[in-house]
């Protein structure tokens, strides 16, 4: 398959790549353009999904409450049940999360990768190439989605059911321990698996367990580096979110009179605590108008377009550097 990269030696000795801030920002730049062509059709769709899931989920059950948060956009839940405004400080999963922008993964991975082999690239083409590997792809997938749901559930355990009742509780600190550390394996397991998409769509491996396999020989001797640069971004996925649906929000507060309550928070220095988990919230019975939940949904949905390319080129120059390779030419 012409399409394949060749590229699994050994990952012993790699060799380390200098600015490497710079090289992702290059590499974005002049990807841009593609990158955004590959990704419009799951931006529409998650946009559409977002937005008919909540109003959906409101029509089949009136009692749940329409929550607009600095943290996630606009979401429609029973939890918390009070309405008005609400803040606080959280570190939740959804820092790492994208949506359905996943699914652009290996599309933008084939985007930056397959140039420095001579080949034309086109959002077609990419789309096609990765819809040949889709079985290997949606395996993996899934099983990293039922690990983020086992941490998530245990994450939510420990935080909400545990460390409350500790005091309490003579049993709480024994299971408080085995959640951190069910917590712990998780992560761990998270990162060694973090580049089966290159993996898959690069060295394509067909089997699910072989790609699993592959990314931990290229993350293992630098799990902590890796962890990091996944926390790093993050946090700044998190800074960013904040400050984007923070400011929508401030504007809501001034134009429509149902978020009035909110702009006290939002101009507190509470507001300084946004960029390191912390939010700010105001909950309704009922949407207060189509175009806020509009507003909101689409921001998210483009926050989520514009991080979803940073982690291809992350964990890519992550991949290349393990196979001695390098990201950008000069």
């Amino acid at each position: 398959m012409t399409d394949v990269v060749e590229n699994s030696g050994p990952v012993d000795t790699p060799p380390r790549q200098p600015k490497f801030i710079s090289t992702i920002f290059k590499c974005y730049r002049e990807n841009f353009v593609l990158f955004w062509r590959i990704m419009m059709p799951v931006i529409i769709f998650s946009f559409l999904f977002d937005l008919g899931s909540s109003f959906s989920a409101s029509f089949f059950d009136p009692e749940e409450l329409w929550h607009f948060d600095t943290a996630r956009g606009v979401f429609v839940n029973e939890d918390p049940k009070s309405v008005g405004v609400d803040s606080g400080m959280i570190f939740g999963f959804h820092a790492f999360s994208i949506s359905w922008l996943w699914l652009t993964m290996c599309p933008l991975i084939l985007a930056i990768v397959k140039p420095r082999r001579g080949a034309k690239v086109t959002a077609r083409s990419v789309w096609r190439r990765t819809g040949s590997e889709a079985g290997p792809i949606l395996a993996a997938s899934c099983l990293l989605y039922v690990v983020g749901i086992v941490a998530l559930l245990g994450f939510l355990l420990l935080t909400v059911k545990v460390i409350p009742n500790i005091p309490d509780s003579p049993y709480a600190s024994s299971l408080c321990l085995g959640l951190f550390l069910l917590v712990d394996v998780i992560i761990y397991f998270a990162v060694n698996w973090s580049l089966y998409n290159q993996s898959i769509i690069i060295e394509n491996q067909q089997s699910t367990t072989a790609s699993l396999r592959r990314s931990s020989e290229l993350v293992r001797g630098v799990w902590g580096r890796t962890f990091g640069m996944y926390l790093l971004l993050a946090f700044g996925t998190m800074a960013l979110t904040s400050t984007i649906l923070g400011f929508t929000l401030l504007l809501f507060s001034l134009t429509v009179p149902e978020f009035a309550s909110l702009r006290e928070v939002l101009l507190s220095v509470k507001s300084l605590t946004f960029f390191f988990g912390g939010y700010a919230r105001i909950s309704f019975e009922s949407a207060p108008n189509f175009w806020t939940v509009g507003i909101m949904a689409l921001l998210n949905t483009l926050i989520n377009a514009v991080v979803a390319p940073v982690w291809a080129i992350l964990t890519t120059h992550l991949y290349m550097e393990r196979t001695g390779d390098v990201l950008t030419r000069e």
